[in-house]
């Protein structure tokens, strides 16, 4: 995934933002600066990074530890967690679609089920339920080159079901190790049968939809990190 090396080195310097630090004000320059990259790494409009950095104040930040308690036990960036939860539900907890997925990380009743998620309109249980399955979806990632890929892959399982990626990926004609984002986005969008995926429309296709989703929240977790730090 374009851009993942300055996302470690973001991570890394923010570490060091602290009062602490003898290097506080150096370090918070650098924040700054490359917060401003993360940002402009984001290829939303300026109206969409308005608009999400508004609802962060409004609706976010009263469930961050949440996220980041939900993180740590599952070994995520807990900025990669709120950034899937924003593409789900705009952090509101109580969203609900027409498919019968629900809450802050819209999961479906089996996948509920499955994590021990009882309430998924709860907010808390719905953020540790879907950093839980993240984390085992992570687990079942064995292919991609680097880091930005594993990251793309395990969006697009969360979107489209591990078993449907994996599907994809063995078809690829490549060792599956080898398998870059690259590859599975060319046959999400070119060479796969969408009429057998869940969700497909005449007018939106399901490998779209899926390419789309590990888009959206990548540029997401851009701007939450980038918040992170300054």
């Amino acid at each position: 995934m374009k851009g993942v090396l300055s996302i470690l080195i973001v991570t890394l310097v923010c570490v060091s933002c602290s009062p602490e630090s003898s290097m506080y004000q150096t370090a918070e320059s650098n924040c700054n600066q490359l917060a401003q990259k993360l940002v402009s790494f984001s290829r939303l409009t300026n109206f969409e990074k308005e608009k999400f950095f508004e609802l962060k104040k409004e609706r976010h930040d009263q469930y961050e530890r949440i996220f980041q308690e939900a993180a740590e036990l599952n070994r995520l960036d807990w900025e990669l967690v709120s950034a899937v939860a924003f593409q789900e539900s705009q952090w509101n907890p109580k969203a609900r679609s027409s498919t019968q997925v629900k809450g802050m990380m819209m999961l479906t009743l089996p996948t509920a089920k499955s994590l021990g998620v009882m309430n998924r309109l709860d907010a808390k249980q719905s953020i540790l339920g879907g950093a839980k399955y993240l984390a085992d979806l992570r687990d079942q990632i064995e292919f991609g080159t680097s880091s930005g890929d594993k990251i793309a892959f395990l969006l697009a399982a969360y979107n489209l079901g591990i078993g449907n990626i994996k599907h994809i990926v063995y078809s690829i004609d490549k060792n599956p190790t080898s398998v870059t984002w690259l590859d599975l986005e060319d046959k999400l969008l070119n060479d796969v049968d969408h009429g057998s995926l869940p969700g497909n429309t005449i007018s939106y296709s399901r490998g779209q939809q899926t390419v789309d989703f590990v888009e959206r929240v990548r540029d997401y977790y851009y701007l939450m990190l980038a918040d992170s730090c300054i």
